[in-house]
Protein backbone atom coordinates (compact mmCIF):
# COMPACT_ATOMS: atom_id res chain seq x y z
CA UNK A 1 0.00 0.00 0.00
CA UNK A 2 1.70 3.64 -0.76
CA UNK A 3 2.09 5.82 1.55
CA UNK A 4 4.42 8.30 0.29
CA UNK A 5 5.57 10.19 -2.82
CA UNK A 6 8.91 11.35 -3.22
CA UNK A 7 9.48 13.95 -5.48
CA UNK A 8 12.87 14.82 -7.25
CA UNK A 9 13.22 18.81 -7.66
CA UNK A 10 15.00 19.64 -10.73
CA UNK A 11 13.33 18.79 -14.21
CA UNK A 12 10.14 17.39 -11.96
CA UNK A 13 8.51 19.82 -9.99
CA UNK A 14 10.60 23.20 -11.50
CA UNK A 15 12.30 23.31 -14.95
CA UNK A 16 15.79 23.92 -14.92
CA UNK A 17 16.03 26.22 -17.69
CA UNK A 18 20.00 26.84 -18.38
CA UNK A 19 19.89 27.22 -21.67
CA UNK A 20 17.00 29.49 -21.87
CA UNK A 21 17.91 31.55 -18.74
CA UNK A 22 21.77 32.50 -21.31
CA UNK A 23 19.56 33.55 -23.88
CA UNK A 24 17.66 35.76 -21.78
CA UNK A 25 21.06 36.90 -20.66
CA UNK A 26 22.23 37.36 -25.01
CA UNK A 27 24.25 34.59 -24.81
CA UNK A 28 24.83 33.32 -28.63
CA UNK A 29 23.70 29.59 -29.53
CA UNK A 30 27.27 28.90 -29.84
CA UNK A 31 28.24 30.11 -26.20
CA UNK A 32 25.17 28.12 -24.91
CA UNK A 33 26.13 24.79 -26.42
CA UNK A 34 29.46 25.48 -25.24
CA UNK A 35 28.54 26.71 -21.37
CA UNK A 36 26.06 24.04 -21.23
CA UNK A 37 28.73 21.09 -22.06
CA UNK A 38 31.75 22.68 -20.04
CA UNK A 39 30.20 24.47 -17.46
CA UNK A 40 27.11 23.03 -16.26
CA UNK A 41 27.27 18.93 -17.32
CA UNK A 42 30.87 18.89 -15.32
CA UNK A 43 32.56 17.23 -12.54
CA UNK A 44 32.30 20.42 -10.73
CA UNK A 45 28.71 20.86 -11.00
CA UNK A 46 27.99 17.22 -9.41
CA UNK A 47 30.72 18.12 -6.94
CA UNK A 48 28.81 21.33 -5.99
CA UNK A 49 25.54 18.53 -5.61
CA UNK A 50 27.93 16.68 -3.55
CA UNK A 51 28.84 19.14 -1.14
CA UNK A 52 32.60 19.22 -1.72
CA UNK A 53 32.80 22.35 -3.88
CA UNK A 54 30.87 25.95 -3.13
CA UNK A 55 28.58 28.20 -5.56
CA UNK A 56 31.21 30.88 -4.83
CA UNK A 57 34.04 29.10 -6.28
CA UNK A 58 32.39 28.40 -9.24
CA UNK A 59 32.56 32.07 -11.37
CA UNK A 60 36.42 32.41 -10.47
CA UNK A 61 36.95 28.66 -11.56
CA UNK A 62 35.25 29.16 -15.05
CA UNK A 63 36.77 32.53 -15.59
CA UNK A 64 40.12 31.34 -15.15
CA UNK A 65 39.33 27.85 -17.42
CA UNK A 66 37.51 30.16 -20.06
CA UNK A 67 38.76 33.71 -20.33
CA UNK A 68 37.53 34.39 -23.66
CA UNK A 69 33.83 34.21 -21.99
CA UNK A 70 34.66 35.82 -18.38
CA UNK A 71 31.78 38.48 -19.03
CA UNK A 72 29.14 35.73 -20.14
CA UNK A 73 30.39 33.21 -17.38
CA UNK A 74 30.44 36.13 -15.12
CA UNK A 75 27.18 37.22 -16.19
CA UNK A 76 25.40 33.71 -15.65
CA UNK A 77 27.06 33.38 -11.58
CA UNK A 78 25.15 37.18 -11.13
CA UNK A 79 21.87 36.41 -12.22
CA UNK A 80 21.96 32.35 -10.81
CA UNK A 81 18.43 33.40 -9.28
CA UNK A 82 16.73 32.75 -12.69
CA UNK A 83 18.13 29.68 -14.04
CA UNK A 84 15.04 27.99 -12.74
CA UNK A 85 10.86 28.31 -12.41
CA UNK A 86 8.72 26.52 -10.82
CA UNK A 87 6.23 24.83 -12.77
CA UNK A 88 2.68 25.51 -12.73
CA UNK A 89 1.54 22.20 -11.90
CA UNK A 90 3.94 21.54 -9.14
CA UNK A 91 2.18 22.96 -6.40
CA UNK A 92 -1.37 21.75 -7.04
CA UNK A 93 0.08 18.40 -7.74
CA UNK A 94 1.57 18.29 -4.19
CA UNK A 95 -1.60 19.79 -2.59
CA UNK A 96 -2.94 16.98 -4.60
CA UNK A 97 -1.41 14.33 -3.17
CA UNK A 98 -1.55 15.70 0.48
CA UNK A 99 -5.23 15.73 -0.19
CA UNK A 100 -5.53 11.83 -0.61
CA UNK A 101 -3.58 11.52 2.24
CA UNK A 102 0.12 10.62 1.54
CA UNK A 103 3.20 12.28 2.76
CA UNK A 104 4.93 13.89 0.35
CA UNK A 105 9.07 14.43 0.32
CA UNK A 106 12.03 15.53 -1.60
CA UNK A 107 14.99 13.64 -2.72
CA UNK A 108 17.42 16.30 -4.66
CA UNK A 109 20.59 16.38 -6.21
CA UNK A 110 21.26 20.25 -5.47
CA UNK A 111 24.25 22.81 -4.55
CA UNK A 112 23.91 24.21 -0.98
CA UNK A 113 24.21 28.20 -2.30
CA UNK A 114 21.69 27.21 -4.75
CA UNK A 115 19.46 25.59 -2.64
CA UNK A 116 19.50 28.89 -0.11
CA UNK A 117 18.67 31.13 -2.93
CA UNK A 118 15.61 28.86 -5.03
CA UNK A 119 13.80 26.85 -2.33
CA UNK A 120 12.75 29.41 -0.08
CA UNK A 121 10.72 30.63 -3.25
CA UNK A 122 9.13 27.19 -4.29
CA UNK A 123 5.53 26.99 -3.42
CA UNK A 124 5.35 23.53 -2.51
CA UNK A 125 8.13 23.43 -0.22
CA UNK A 126 5.70 24.33 2.86
CA UNK A 127 3.67 21.62 2.28
CA UNK A 128 6.70 18.69 2.58
CA UNK A 129 6.71 16.54 5.22
CA UNK A 130 10.98 16.40 5.15
CA UNK A 131 13.13 16.67 2.42
CA UNK A 132 17.03 15.77 1.52
CA UNK A 133 19.25 18.21 -0.61
CA UNK A 134 22.81 16.57 -1.64
CA UNK A 135 25.00 19.11 -0.88
CA UNK A 136 23.94 19.47 2.73
CA UNK A 137 24.75 15.26 3.70
CA UNK A 138 27.25 15.02 1.14
CA UNK A 139 25.53 12.28 -0.84
CA UNK A 140 24.09 12.03 -4.30
CA UNK A 141 21.97 10.22 -6.42
CA UNK A 142 21.79 7.32 -7.84
CA UNK A 143 24.21 6.40 -4.72
CA UNK A 144 21.78 4.13 -2.37
CA UNK A 145 23.03 5.73 0.45
CA UNK A 146 21.28 9.10 0.00
CA UNK A 147 17.54 6.90 -0.47
CA UNK A 148 18.74 4.68 2.86
CA UNK A 149 18.94 8.07 5.00
CA UNK A 150 15.68 9.54 3.48
CA UNK A 151 14.06 6.32 4.17
CA UNK A 152 15.57 5.63 7.69
CA UNK A 153 15.24 9.40 8.30
CA UNK A 154 11.65 10.01 8.05
CA UNK A 155 10.98 6.13 9.16
CA UNK A 156 10.05 5.35 5.26
CA UNK A 157 9.19 1.78 4.20
CA UNK A 158 10.73 1.34 0.52
CA UNK A 159 7.52 -1.20 -0.24
CA UNK A 160 5.05 2.12 0.75
CA UNK A 161 6.88 4.96 -1.28
CA UNK A 162 6.65 5.94 -5.22
CA UNK A 163 9.51 8.11 -6.23
CA UNK A 164 9.28 10.17 -8.99
CA UNK A 165 12.68 11.59 -11.21
CA UNK A 166 13.27 12.82 -14.48
CA UNK A 167 16.63 10.60 -14.24
CA UNK A 168 16.66 6.83 -15.29
CA UNK A 169 19.67 5.62 -13.11
CA UNK A 170 18.02 7.40 -10.53
CA UNK A 171 14.52 5.28 -10.70
CA UNK A 172 16.88 2.61 -11.08
CA UNK A 173 18.23 2.52 -7.73
CA UNK A 174 14.79 3.15 -6.37
CA UNK A 175 13.55 0.26 -7.88
CA UNK A 176 16.60 -1.79 -6.73
CA UNK A 177 15.71 -0.61 -3.03
CA UNK A 178 12.11 -1.86 -3.52
CA UNK A 179 10.83 1.72 -4.46
CA UNK A 180 8.28 2.05 -7.12
CA UNK A 181 10.07 4.23 -9.13
CA UNK A 182 8.25 6.79 -11.96
CA UNK A 183 10.58 7.98 -14.71
CA UNK A 184 8.79 11.92 -15.23
CA UNK A 185 8.66 12.14 -18.68
CA UNK A 186 5.97 15.34 -18.10
CA UNK A 187 3.26 15.91 -16.37
CA UNK A 188 0.17 14.21 -18.49
CA UNK A 189 2.75 10.99 -18.57
CA UNK A 190 3.19 11.18 -14.67
CA UNK A 191 -1.13 11.70 -14.28
CA UNK A 192 -1.35 8.42 -16.04
CA UNK A 193 1.01 6.41 -14.15
CA UNK A 194 -0.08 7.33 -10.90
CA UNK A 195 -3.61 6.53 -11.81
CA UNK A 196 -2.24 3.10 -12.94
CA UNK A 197 -0.94 2.51 -9.78
CA UNK A 198 -4.42 3.88 -7.70
CA UNK A 199 -2.57 7.39 -6.76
Amino acid sequence: MIKNVIFDVGDTLIDFRHQDYMRDLGFSEETIRFLTDNMIFTDFWEDMDAGRKDMDEACAFFCEKYPDLKNEITAFWTNIEAIVSEYDFAYPLVMEMKEKGYKVFLLSNYPAKLADIHWPKFSFLKEMDGYIISARVGLTKPGEKIFHMLMDRYRLHAEECIFIDDNEANIETANRLGITGIRFTGYEDLKAELDGLGV
